[in-house]
């Protein structure tokens, strides 16, 4: 079992704090739900673990790997800014012949990820006329077929109808009995739940929580109504406890 472990990872943009001493640790054959408001952290966390962001704080990997973007995939939230082929075949291959791949372990590889994503039938397809459930599942074999050992997904389902969502979910399932780790930063809490082992809780670029599932989603939902209500009573000029603001 593979494991990225982080100690006290901190990222700064513009003099804030987006990411705030982060120790946690992910294994393979687990899926982690990252959960928080909007701007908490949750996306950063996952583009540091992609080696896209710098940060300070150290991050283990297991041996034979230099850094942590040598085990991890990350896959956007809007898969067409991450699909370039002109048809789902070429946009798999693609990545494979930037690696300096042989040609019949390009196509051994490609061949492998589209029968896996159920897109073997679309491999001559243009990806413009696929669905968003279809675009989202070749993102994800394009990444998949560069054999990363931990695949970041980026609110994948956003933008996907209840179908899409179904088609993705079921991705992630078959990822997951491969032995991928797994973690998906989401409000879409019901899509991905069941098939979660744990939860973590950013807020203001903070593990709140970290541990069940459930009880994760339960923290993260009462928080956000608290919130909410605070918000709204300040809109209303009074406090939680009732009382009235004198301004």
């Amino acid at each position: 079992m593979l494991e990225i472990i982080l100690r006290n990872v901190t990222v700064n943009f513009s003099n804030k704090v987006v990411l705030d001493s982060i120790s946690t640790y992910f294994k393979s054959k687990e899926a982690v739900l990252v959960v928080g408001p909007n701007g908490s952290g949750k996306s950063t966390l996952l583009k540091v673990l992609a080696g896209i962001i710098e940060y300070s704080g150290e991050i283990i990997v297991p041996e034979n790997y230099l850094e942590v973007s040598d085990l991890t995939g990350y896959v956007f939230q809007n898969p067409e800014t991450q699909i370039i082929g002109s048809t789902v075949w070429e946009d798999v291959i693609f990545g494979l012949e930037n690696i300096g791949l042989s040609k019949d372990e390009m196509e051994e590889r490609a061949n492998y990820v589209l029968e896996l994503l159920e897109l073997s039938h679309l491999k001559d397809f243009d990806p413009y006329y696929l669905s968003g459930g279809q675009k989202q599942r070749l993102a994800i074999a394009s990444m998949l077929a560069l054999e990363p050992e931990f695949l970041l997904l980026d609110e994948v389902t956003a933008m996907l109808d209840k179908n899409g969502k179904k088609e993705v979910l079921l991705a992630v399932e078959k990822l997951k009995t491969l032995g991928k780790g797994i973690l998906v930063a989401t409000h879409e809490l019901n899509v991905f739940a069941p098939v979660c082992d744990r939860c973590i809780f950013i807020e203001d670029g903070r593990i709140i929580f970290e541990g069940d599932v459930h009880d994760g989603i339960k923290l993260y939902k009462e928080s956000a109504k608290n919130q909410y209500l605070s918000e709204k009573l300040q809109f209303e000029g009074r406090n939680l406890d009732g009382s009235v603001e004198i301004q």
